[in-house]
């Protein structure tokens, strides 16, 4: 419906009033020859309607026949508004310039979509974009968006399939993600299990390899607990890829210190707006440069506006600075225990043991501040593989070449 009024507000319409004779004859009359009408109302005297502009002359000449008298009441459409302004060449000047800039900008990436990130941020996706030149402003003939994918395919190991479709002002990038798989060991690369940490075995299981050390034992971190190098009968070295797991008895130190001097930031109320506005890579300032005396804690926030769900091309950055004064207090030792608490337990959740044995907690106040001590014995497995290098004496150096991981 809309479609159908902006044609008719395009071709011009016209709103008529038709009096005497007979009204029934001129509509069969506009009818047969093809007048289009619409809108038409009828009282007891009057007719009125809507037709076009050269519908409304042909109906003239009809009316005629009918006996009918029309007569215009109201004029609508573009081209009654062109000729009410058609002295006007600014107007269509303006107007020009208005289709100029329009088609002109259809040649420039103004929104960058991306679709199809699960794992991945959708910001690394555009900042890998920007690093291959495909930002908002570039111009669209000097993307290739052949090139653009495998560069990005190289660039991004995460990605397994990627394309870039370049549409109108929109540049839509939909990347799918590989699956990654489990980390390589190579199994061919001799290699000795040594301690990760301090501590003493308590159970000692050897898949490969030769036990240098027993249940009991008590080793230090690097220390061979089994080893990949040993001899048989007949006096040959053989290597092996010595595998064990070590349960251990290990101990843990954890310390909190929290001053008793503390400095607190206290706000003063004042808070100082800055915005940009950036386009096409150019960061223009919105406000007066006046520079910021004190303490300040700057808030940072940048988003493109939208208009009518589509984004416009351009970005602008608010930057609110507030300002505050630093003041010193003094912490009683129970608030300050309280903090050593609250933070022993964050590190204890972001780095739990499998099995704790026993913990036990000191607090002591020296040297201005309170120092709490958390000592943990512990129960892990502390085996761990260290390549053997195998050296060529025949060339001095490594028979092996270096690799990342393999099967």
């Amino acid at each position: 419906m809309f479609i159908v009024i902006f044609l008719r507000w395009l071709r011009g319409s016209v709103r008529f009033r038709a009096e005497f004779g007979s009204v029934e004859r001129l509509i069969s009359l506009c009818a047969k020859n093809g007048v289009p009408l619409w809108n038409c109302r009828r009282t007891d005297y009057v007719f009125t309607g809507y037709t076009t502009v050269f519908g409304y002359h042909r109906m003239h000449r009809l009316a005629r026949k009918a006996g009918v008298r029309t007569r215009v009441t109201e004029r609508q459409g573009a081209p009654f508004l062109v000729h009410r302004y058609r002295k006007r060449v600014g107007i269509l000047i303006g107007a020009l310039l208005c289709a100029a800039f329009l088609i002109i900008m259809q040649q420039f990436i103004l929104v960058i979509e991306v679709q199809g990130c699960k794992n991945l941020e959708p910001q690394q996706m555009v900042n890998a974009l920007q690093e291959l030149g495909v930002t908002r402003g570039t111009w669209k003939r000097s993307v290739n968006p052949l090139e653009v994918k495998r560069q990005l395919l190289l660039m991004v190991k995460e990605l397994s399939w990627a394309t870039l479709n370049l549409h109108g002002n929109t540049a839509t990038l939909i990347v799918r993600e590989r699956t990654m798989p489990p980390p390589k060991i190579d199994t061919g690369v001799p290699a000795n299990v040594v301690a990760s940490r301090d501590g003493q075995i308590k159970r000692l299981e050897v898949r490969d390899g030769i036990a240098v050390r027993r249940e009991g034992d008590t080793v230090r971190a690097g220390e061979l607990i089994v080893s990949g190098v040993f001899e048989d009968r007949w006096g040959s070295t053989h290597f092996v890829r010595a595998n064990a797991q070590a349960i251990a008895h290990a101990p843990e130190t954890i310390t909190i210190e929290i001053p008793l001097v503390q400095q607190s930031c206290c706000l003063t109320g004042k808070v100082v707006k800055r915005s940009y506005l950036e386009a096409f890579g150019v960061k223009l300032p919105l406000f007066l440069y006046s520079k910021l005396e004190g303490n300040y804690k700057l808030e940072s926030r940048t988003q493109a506006p939208a208009l009518f769900g589509f984004e416009l091309p351009f970005e602008v950055t608010s930057e609110n600075y507030i300002f505050y004064e630093k003041e010193e207090y003094t912490l009683r030792e129970e608030s300050a225990l309280q903090i050593a608490k609250r933070k022993l337990d964050a590190q204890e959740r972001k780095n739990p043991h499998e099995k704790v044995l026993s913990r036990s907690v000191d607090a002591v106040c020296e040297d201005g501040k309170l120092v709490l001590k958390a000592n943990y014995l512990i129960e892990e497995d502390i085996a761990k593989q260290v390549e053997i290098p195998i050296i060529d004496r025949a060339r001095g150096e490594d028979s092996k070449e270096e690799r990342e991981s393999g099967y």
